[in-house]
């Protein structure tokens, strides 16, 4: 048989006891009958509450009377130290209206003193007891913790998570989702508003989800509280297990919407960079195939220049030299547009606007529009020639565009000093007499695809041009006056180009993203 030692079950016991005999008798009990106790005597309402305190007992016994404490008095103090200390009432003589008010009160049990063999089951039970509430206590603060952590990491996730049942009711919607669908939390989780509504015909994929595993996630079109249909991409598992009939409306769902606005919106942007680059590339091409034939035509007017002619003969053969002129200017500056630095260089910005105000200088006379050119700036400006030239090329596109019926054109340009930064750089001012913008058009005119011409435009030229003007650490302002009755229109774009430019060691990498850029660009000129 095991020595008692070994089956000593040890428990830390706070004794509320004024009589030192009493305590060692109980303490010698407990000792025989399996504990190996670890005995704090107290006899006041202080020492209780500092053992308390010092140390948290496994379990309280306490002696109903003491000259200048109480039993009731001592259980009073245990419920308010907040702690679960299992609480035994012990008295030489207590009557049974006192002991079933003492647990009535909180005690879990109580002992005579007269009786000491029941106080052992009484402690096994409490002991076992205290443990189990314990134990319940830490899982449940524990299942209180991963919610928390859960509904944190829901909400931080950019993915719109709807959790609802297969009949379409939605229980719970994350930020995200709230976010996303424009409809506010409460709304979404009273009833009122269903998984169907927000995505029709998701019916049809819940059937189709037939396991417990999660469905590969989907493009689908989602309604918005505003009634804007969004390209999402939509991810479905059934958050219940094994054995609930799968045709019942009951099961609970995970819907996962990610919104693929931005990548859609990106990849627009790719397929038309590459269609304008292919276009690009093949303007550029013809301009070159051009310049043979073009230079075979000079040789012969020449020679024809130089044989016996009357006067209307050689006014003739100077038109068409003129023309021819124009034709060839017009392929230099195409191939040029194509053929874009890797780095920047210095250019004279008076010389970079009159080679783009000859590219539309047929439209300028078609359209009857007048142009103003005024030139002050005398340093040349360090910078990628084509980019700038590109920004040049959309500002006049635009304006002559503006005035179809004929019109002012401004051109500026001169030094001055940045307002914040300081910067000694260049203003280049476009300003044209046409119809001019309301407000809302200018807070989207820098957005990509936004435009004002219809089928006619990309909506791209003002994006590129700022980003040009971004990348060389400038500024691009604009100013608009919309034409009413009685009162003319017109628009003014000011940008600031540091003298400076982009950085001297751009190269490389960069180089390769300024060649990249060239192709659009080449393209929307194209």
């Amino acid at each position: 048989m095991p020595t008692p030692e070994l089956e000593a079950r040890r428990i830390s016991l706070l004794l509320v006891e004024d009589n030192q005999d009493d305590a060692a008798l109980l303490e010698r009990f407990l000792k025989r009958n399996g504990f190996a106790p670890l005995v704090t005597r107290v006899e006041t309402a202080e020492e209780m509450s500092a053992a308390i305190a010092a140390h948290p007992p496994d379990v309280v016994i306490a002696d109903y009377n003491l000259p200048r404490f109480s039993g009731p008095e001592a259980l009073d103090l245990v419920r308010q130290s907040g702690f679960d200390l299992p609480f035994v009432m012990m008295s030489g003589a207590i009557s049974e209206e006192t002991a079933v008010e003492s647990m009535r009160r909180g005690a879990q049990d109580y002992v005579t003193k007269q009786n000491l063999a029941r106080l052992v089951p009484v402690l096994e039970r409490e002991l076992r007891e205290a443990a189990a509430r314990r134990s319940r206590v830490a899982a449940e603060r524990a299942l209180e913790l991963a919610e928390m952590r859960f509904h944190r990491l829901v909400d931080a996730m950019p993915l719109g998570l709807l959790i609802g049942q297969s009949s379409g009711r939605i229980t719970y919607a994350n930020d995200a989702a709230v976010r996303l669908l424009g409809y506010g939390e409460v709304e979404l989780m009273t009833g009122t508003i269903s998984l169907m509504n927000i995505l029709p015909g998701l019916q049809k994929s819940f059937i189709a989800l037939n396991s417990d595993e999660m469905k590969e996630p989907f493009e689908f079109v989602c309604l918005t509280a505003s009634g804007e249909q969004i390209e999402t991409l939509v991810g479905l598992t059934f958050l219940d297990r094994e054995g609930v009939n799968r045709t019942e409306e009951n099961r609970e769902i995970a819907v996962f919407i990610a919104d693929l606005r931005h990548q859609k919106k990106s990849e627009e942007v790719l397929r038309r960079t590459e269609k304008l680059a292919v276009a690009g590339r093949l303007a550029a091409s013809i301009a070159h195939e051009i310049n043979n034939p073009l230079a075979a035509i000079t040789n012969c007017l020449y020679l024809v220049q130089q044989s016996q002619m009357d006067e209307m003969g050689r006014s003739y053969l100077e038109m068409a030299q003129k023309e021819l002129d124009r034709v060839a200017q017009i392929t230099v500056q195409t191939l040029r547009f194509h053929r874009q630095s890797s780095r920047p260089v210095h250019t004279e910005p008076g010389e970079l606007v009159e080679t783009v105000v000859a590219l539309f200088e047929s439209r300028i006379r078609r359209q009857s529009v007048t142009i103003s050119k005024r030139f002050r700036s005398t340093q040349p400006l360090f910078a990628y020639e084509g980019e700038v030239r590109q920004v040049i090329v959309n500002l006049l596109g635009n304006a002559i565009d503006a005035m179809p019926s004929g019109g002012r054109l401004v051109i500026r340009t001169a030094e001055a000093n940045d307002q914040v930064t300081g910067t000694k750089g260049l203003i280049l001012t476009i300003s044209d007499t046409g119809s001019g913008m309301d407000q809302e058009t200018i807070d989207h005119l820098f957005e990509p695809f936004f435009s004002t011409k219809g089928v006619t435009g990309t909506g791209l030229g003002l994006w590129v041009s700022k980003e040009i003007v971004d990348r060389h650490h400038g500024r691009i302002q604009v100013r608009s006056r919309k034409a009413r009755e009685g009162q003319g229109g017109g628009t003014t774009f000011r940008i600031f180009l540091p003298l400076g430019g982009v950085p001297a060691s751009a190269s490389g990498a960069e180089a390769i993203d300024s060649l990249d850029r060239s192709d659009v660009r080449t393209g929307i000129v194209a």
